[in-house]
């Protein structure tokens, strides 16, 4: 796209949607590879002004850590996976900023990771259901157990009994305690 057509665009798109002319501004500085990479998301993902800036700051602090364009941070795996699932615009919208997220704090990313493969471990029934706080923040776990009759329950408790004594249920507990 040349130049004055891109910034045209930029320009009908953030009028359409009542962007703010500092974020407009700081848009058209941009490289014009770059310019063209928001528009694109912004357009695919029809993005408020305040989505679009959370995405962006985040692309582009990910892009000064590791020497990357924020074209190529839109481009990396994660993202253009998240941007290419065949669900809703609020699911792929999630998706992006999950994986943006993850790029963003790897060492959160990989404790996650290794909480998911903890809680696999303790091989619980699909009645019990373990769910860390969002982006690891406080070291509170929710359980939560769901069943049709008195004895699932016992079961589901039985399971959950025996998980909470093995070796896992702490390294779990100790993994959210360190949480970066």
């Amino acid at each position: 796209m040349p130049e004055q057509s891109l910034a045209d665009a930029i320009r009908s798109f953030t009028s359409e949607r009542s962007y703010r002319a500092a974020t407009v501004d700081h848009w058209l500085q941009l490289e014009p590879s770059d310019a063209s990479a928001l528009l694109q998301l912004a357009r695919e993902l029809r993005l408020g002004e305040n989505q679009l800036r959370a995405l962006w700051d985040w692309a582009e602090e990910i892009g000064r850590r590791d020497g990357l364009s924020l074209t190529t941070v839109l481009d990396l795996e994660p993202v253009v996976a998240a941007r290419r699932r065949a669900v809703g615009r609020n699911d792929v919208l999630k998706g992006v900023k999950a994986a943006l997220r993850r790029l963003r704090l790897p060492q959160l990313a990989a404790v996650e990771d290794r909480l998911a493969v903890l809680v696999r471990q303790l091989d619980l029934p699909p009645t019990v259901q373990i769910t860390f706080p969002e982006f690891l923040e406080g070291d509170n776990v929710r359980v939560e157990i769901v069943v049709s009759s008195a004895p699932g329950l016992r079961a589901a408790l039985a399971s959950l009994q025996a998980a909470a004594s093995a070796p896992l249920c702490d390294e779990i507990f100790g993994l959210l305690g360190q949480a970066p």
